[in-house]
């Protein structure tokens, strides 16, 4: 078990670790994953064996097991519905692929490089409906939750096209922009759970803001990976290649470094990095994920020490840190 020292406490940094207490939960959603996408269309068989959607990390799915398991809730349709979650949340990258024109993702070619764009579009639009398709049969009460999610997913992708190489974009822009095209489908995952879980000190609205605070951790995570990581199974400074204003660059930018930013080139990748390092820019965004990490440790200090509870604060600290 890989573990790593935080807080003088050691954790376990292998998601495969985290999610052993759920591990049976996860086997069922991938059990329900190959169902939705049965089909006898050659085609679509050739699609499901270049992009498996049971490969994922399933890091939605563990939250949703994890959150329901807090009052030991147990519900037969949870392995169900994390698999509509998980078909949503392929949906996205799949067609995140085709607007990036993307050709690898976590060091594996993407489903656009195999087929070009058109298919690929046709697929996330097929992943899409089979998740509303599962989430109706499985329990049509969250239907809406979903939708409402997938609404703020669409919405966040064209803010962040609408601020594509806007060097001047503020905090606040980039904040809406993760928390609807990132966090906005963790905070219905914990909503899912909300009515789970009948803790009279925890409120549905604590459970939702708990996924936006842990979605907008994941994405800062995600962004800082771009950057500052060699595991990350990508090039570094794809997102500033493709025009994104994360965080770290955000932060550089307010220390007056906007001719370095608008002029990046594979020529000055070095330069760029000594000014990261310079300015301290990796401290200064953990700071920044630090306040919605001790969010998300007060809200889980409200429910009684268990084995689910241990697992997401584990779960928790993972994804602040992570490097891959």
């Amino acid at each position: 078990m890989q573990k790593r020292l935080v807080d003088d406490k050691m954790v376990p940094m292998d998601l495969k670790d985290i999610q052993k207490p759920v591990n049976h939960l996860l086997e069922e959603t991938n059990n329900h994953l190959i169902n939705a996408l049965n089909s006898d269309i050659g085609l679509i068989k050739r699609i499901i064996n270049s992009t498996p959607a049971s490969k994922g990390k399933k890091i939605r799915s563990t939250l949703l097991f994890l959150l329901a398991g807090l009052s030991d809730y147990q519900n037969p349709v949870l392995p169900q519905l994390a698999a509509s979650i998980e078909l949503l949340h392929l949906a996205s990258l799949i067609h995140d692929d085709v607007v990036d024109n993307s050709e690898f993702r976590r060091g594996e070619k993407t489903l656009n490089s195999h087929f070009g764009n058109f298919l690929p579009v046709l697929w996330g639009d097929f992943l899409f409906i089979n998740s509303l398709k599962n989430f109706n049969s499985a329990d049509n009460a969250y239907t809406g939750i979903m939708l409402q999610a997938a609404k703020s997913m669409i919405e966040g992708q064209i803010l962040e096209v609408e601020n594509t190489t806007n060097f001047k974009i503020e905090l606040n822009t980039y904040y809406d922009i993760i928390q609807k095209k990132t966090s906005s489908l963790f905070a219905a995952v914990a909503q899912i759970a909300a009515p789970i879980n009948q803790d009279s000190q925890v409120s549905p609205m604590d459970f939702f803001q708990f996924g936006l605070d842990f979605g907008t951790i994941f994405q800062i995570s995600d962004d800082m990976l771009d950057i500052f990581s060699n595991n990350s199974g990508k090039d570094r400074f794809r997102d500033l290649k493709e025009g994104k204003i994360t965080l770290p660059v955000i932060l550089l930018l307010k220390e007056n470094h906007k001719d370095a930013v608008e002029n990046f080139s594979e020529e000055n990748t070095d330069r760029l990095i000594e000014l990261f390092q310079e300015h301290q820019i990796e401290k200064s965004a953990m700071d920044i994920i630090d306040t919605f990490h001790e969010n998300g440790q007060t809200f889980l200090d409200k429910f009684k020490n268990s084995i689910y509870k241990e697992t997401l604060v584990n779960l928790l600290t993972f994804i602040k840190y992570r490097d891959y």
